[in-house]
């Protein structure tokens, strides 16, 4: 399989256990980055731990797929927030027409 870049495909530091989990997860992390986004979408102002908790999935497995969708321009900060661990977090909303265009210029 070849490696797709960052964010449509997932990151990985050796090319033995550590690519092979990025290479088995990578379809579920297309789901969660799917999932993140509609939520996102209808719920815009949370935390990336609240979105993993509302959709009932880890923080360590939906903080990336927040963070890939942010790389992709669809989603932009909104103010900050607080996460679990009481520490200062980003509040997400999907990104305008306008701030995707703004982006593509950049």
């Amino acid at each position: 399989m070849a490696k797709k870049p960052y964010p449509k495909g997932l990151g990985y530091k050796e090319n033995d256990t550590s690519k092979d989990a990025a290479e088995e997860f990578e379809s579920r992390a297309v789901v969660l980055r799917a999932r993140a986004y509609s939520y996102i979408s209808r719920n815009p102002g949370r935390t990336a731990d609240q979105i993993a908790e509302a959709l009932g999935e880890t923080i360590v497995s939906m903080r990336p797929r927040v963070s890939e969708l942010r790389k992709e321009g669809l989603i932009v900060n909104d103010g900050r927030g607080v996460n679990a661990s009481g520490m200062s977090a980003h509040r997400w909303r999907v990104a305008t027409e306008a701030e995707r265009a703004m982006r593509g210029a950049a």
